[in-house]
């Protein structure tokens, strides 16, 4: 009875696994791009363990079912009846046998009266055999199983062991930036468990385990190459190390190591179903995607852990490789050749969460799948029933029936088709047309439908729909002679490439553009897709009105928070002024215009909102251009004949430096409070100015505490830092002040903990201009920048040239030294608590910190 249970539940599970392993592999394979990781992750985990439960509640329970039936029990006694030489006639005796299909021995009722009424009775048991099988088929079956488990689970314990000792062999790390690091994101991500955190020579990229107690293993050689050679790639490679950490604490989050070892227990305690083989390496194929996804959704930065799993691929390459971790741990490139769609799905759709169609669409599908399991599907039991055959049939066909008519519904509702949809359906031309000679010097802003891309070589053919800018260097004569037609643009290089990967044929983009000889480039402005193109997104100036300045009073129609610009419907030109160069100004009246130029009023700007009846002074710079830039403050009003509202109006941040300030050159700390990524542009309140430079020309840069602060020009290498930053985030950067008001970024740009009380210590006056030797105990390391901060404990002597009037003033108090990047070795020789002497300068009066001028070593 239990053999023939038994049997009936693993036939069944056969069944149902196999159908919603092919249901899955069908609905994901046919329409991948409608599902995120997170919902075909769904998918293949259900088809792992959902035949599970059906099984059971089919074969065990007296659950209604209408499709065929196989009574195992039934089906063995008439083998074991055969095979063991029994009497034949018993069979007849049984009407439950008599049900079964035997081919060329039917018998009816007078041939069994003849066989009674016969003198000479057939034996039957001499013509099938008497001999016995050593061995029943039930009992061979069930010894094959075994085996098979048992040499799984030795191979189970076997990896688990494996895995322990690998992380017995690894180096534990403590007190390091990395654990800082994982605590934070540990606390982003809601992970309450504790995690390990090791450095390993056995591996060549990062790996997660542990069922009980979570631990991560990273390559010992990364540790070395965090020893960074200067400031800007110390900070793209402890963005690099956040990102790995992020990916690897996802695994966490998602329980990754539990589904890894349920995954493994199906797949060995089921041989006989190949199909789990499949699930099991889809299941674990996805974690990864999804680990990257809920990643970069947390740290909020995408393309550092692009750029691991790139440089991942590129270890692995030359060192041509197999990884080989234990199969119940996840490793960051378990599979390498799934590198490259990572790294896609990373740019492309890492900050999208499944949308509700899609889980409608995939809980349907597993709703009717269990729905046709439990009635429909074929099963094994234990025993047969004694159905009537033909009420059988007829509820068979009903319900068949009926299953097919409710597939053919549609699961939801079809969404109308955007105007996006519309647009892509039409055929764009790939070729570019020939250049007309009006466009001849152009500069300015182009917007347009992609037609075709080439990433490798930096180009891309759009077709032309609007031109809603032209910068004031323009010397084309009628830039809007492009308008419809298709033009190809080369010199798209570096970050911008990222933007270029993911944008698809029919998209709308919006890019700077200029003529250079023959040809139109990209000169490494802004590359960024946008809505698709509409008329009234792109107001074109009457020409009476070009040359305007003054006021005028409109609506804000529409608001692009990223590019800083308004669209507004103007009601009334306030006022003229006396530059005003515009024939008729009145007739802008009634019509929209695109207002620009708010980086330097972002307050004034993120206080308006659609809707909202404002006066603003602006100016139309270039004629040949269709937008205006703001130039005076922005007020709102109530009615066309009310006066502005002195309360609503926007203070305008403003860099109230003295002459005190000009020409500072030096770091500066503060909390961010704007940022734009595509221009490089923000602004801090600064909190601390802890060092100042050689080059410095203020002669009060301690006055900059407290005010606020734009900053231009961050460098290609340093975009990652700020494009990751969040508003009130605190920043540490090099500032270079031209004299005129504008600071401008120099080589460090990175994030910092928020400023504290004793964080970047003042000398005393007294002590300023020191050169000598001094003994003290290190308190703190910097290791991105390769500072100490050091409490002094004495003054062994002064040098010659030492200007401090009183040295031992310092005694006592903390200092931070600098100047490591010649000294490196003996940087990393040094840890928290050492007694050490060194030699010392403060070579500008201004700053605070000290630069080391000779050899460090430790004393008792």
């Amino acid at each position: 009875m239990i053999e023939s249970t038994l049997l009936a539940f693993f036939v069944t599970y056969l069944i149902h696994s196999t159908a919603f392993v092919l249901a899955a592999w069908g609905i994901l394979h046919f329409w991948a791009s409608s599902f995120r990781p997170e919902i075909r992750i769904f998918a293949w985990k259900a088809a792992l363990v959902l035949p599970f439960a059906s099984a059971l509640v089919v074969s065990t329970s007296a659950f209604p079912h209408f499709g065929f039936r196989w009574a195992i029990h039934d089906a063995a006694a008439s083998v074991a009846t055969l095979s063991e030489g029994g009497d034949a006639t018993a069979i007849l005796d049984r009407p439950d046998l008599v049900s079964l299909p035997i081919e060329n021995n039917s018998f009816d009722s007078a041939e069994m009266s003849r066989m009674d009424s016969s003198a000479e009775r057939v034996d039957y048991s001499a013509k099938i055999g008497t001999t016995k099988p050593w061995i029943r088929w039930q009992d061979a079956v069930w010894l094959l199983w075994g085996t098979i488990v048992c040499g799984f689970f030795g191979r189970l314990g076997f990896q688990a062991v494996r895995l322990e000792r690998l992380k017995q062999r690894a180096r534990k790390l403590t007190g390091s930036y990395l654990n800082a690091s994982l605590g934070k994101i540990q606390a982003a991500m809601g992970i309450q468990r504790t995690v390990d955190l090791y450095l390993s020579t056995e591996i060549d990229s990062p790996i997660t385990g542990g069922v009980w107690r979570s631990f991560i293993l990273l390559p010992e050689d990364w540790q070395r190459e965090l020893a960074f050679s200067n400031s800007s790639s110390h900070e793209n490679r402890y963005r690099d190390a956040e990102a790995i950490l992020g990916h690897e604490l996802a695994h966490v989050a998602q329980g990754d190591a539990i589904w890894t070892l349920i995954a493994h227990l199906v797949v060995g305690l089921i041989p006989w179903q190949p199909l789990n083989r499949l699930v099991c390496r889809q299941v674990r194929k996805e974690m990864e995607y999804v680990a990257d996804r809920f990643a970069a959704r947390t740290l909020g930065d995408g393309v550092s852990l692009a750029k691991c799993l790139v440089s991942i691929g590129e270890r692995r390459a030359i060192a041509n490789c197999k990884p080989q971790n234990s199969i119940l741990a996840t490793g960051m490139a378990t599979y390498r050749s799934e590198l490259g769609l990572r790294v896609e799905e990373l740019l492309t759709r890492s900050h999208e969460n499944p949308s509700r169609s899609s889980w409608n669409r995939i809980l349907a599908c597993l709703a009717v799948g269990m729905i046709c399991l439990f009635l429909i599907i074929p099963k094994a039991v234990s025993h047969s029933s004694h159905l009537d055959t033909r009420t059988l049939s007829m509820r068979n066909q009903v319900l068949t029936l009926a299953v097919l008519v409710g597939l053919t519904s549609p699961l939801a509702a079809e969404e109308p088709k955007s105007p996006q949809a519309e647009r892509e359906a039409v055929a764009l031309q790939t070729s570019p047309d020939e250049l007309p000679a009006g466009i001849r010097k152009f500069s300015g802003m182009v917007v347009g439908r992609l037609a075709a891309k080439d990433v490798e070589r930096g180009t891309f053919v759009v077709q032309v729909d609007a031109i809603p800018r032209v910068w004031k260097n323009n010397g084309a004569e009628n830039p809007k002679s492009i308008v419809g037609k298709t033009i190809e643009v080369s010199g798209v290089a570096g970050k911008f490439l990222d933007v270029l990967v993911v944008l698809r044929p029919g998209e709308t983009v919006e890019f700077e553009c200029k003529h250079d000889g023959e040809r139109l480039v990209f000169p490494g402005e802004l590359l960024r897709k946008v809505a698709p193109y509409k008329v009234e997104d792109y107001p074109v100036l009457p020409e009476e009105f070009r040359g305007f300045r003054g006021e005028v009073v409109g609506d804000v129609v529409q608001k692009d928070p990223e590019t800083f610009e308004l669209i507004i419907k103007v009601a009334k030109v306030a006022k003229t002024w006396n530059e005003n160069g515009a024939k008729n100004p009145e007739s802008i009246e009634g019509k929209t215009l695109m207002l620009a130029g708010f980086w330097n009023r972002r307050e004034a700007y993120h206080n308006l909102k659609v809707g909202d009846r404002i006066q603003v002074g602006m100016q139309h710079i270039g004629r040949q251009s269709d937008h205006l830039t703001v130039a005076e403050g922005v007020r709102k009003v109530d009615s066309l004949t009310s006066a502005p509202d002195a309360e609503m109006e926007a203070p305008e941040p403003k860099m109230e430096r003295t002459d005190g300030q000009r020409g500072f050159r030096g770091l500066l700390v503060g909390k961010l409070t704007a940022k734009d990524s595509e221009r490089g542009t923000f602004s801090i309140v600064v909190d601390a100015v802890p060092r100042v430079w050689r080059n410095n020309q203020a002669r009060n840069p301690k006055g900059l505490i407290g005010k606020t602060v734009d900053a231009s020009g961050v460098h290609s290498n340093l975009l990652d830092t700020l494009v990751v930053a969040r508003i009130g985030d605190t920043l540490e950067f090099g500032a270079l002040d031209n004299g005129e008001g504008e600071i401008r970024v120099g080589e460090v740009l990175r994030k910092v903990a928020p400023v504290e009380p004793g964080d970047y210590p003042e000398l005393p006056e007294a002590f300023r201009g020191f050169k000598g030797l001094l003994k003290g105990k290190v308190v703190k390391k910097d290791d991105k920048m390769l500072d100490l901060k050091i409490e002094v404990t004495g003054v062994v002597r002064t040098f010659e040239q030492n200007r401090a009037k009183n040295a031992e003033s310092i005694v006592g108090k903390t200092v931070v030294l600098s100047g490591f990047w010649q000294r490196k070795e003996a940087f990393y020789d040094l840890k928290e608590g050492d007694v050490i002497q060194f030699g010392a300068e403060h070579p500008v009066m201004l700053t605070d910190n000290l630069t080391v001028i000779e050899g460090v070593k430790k004393v008792d």
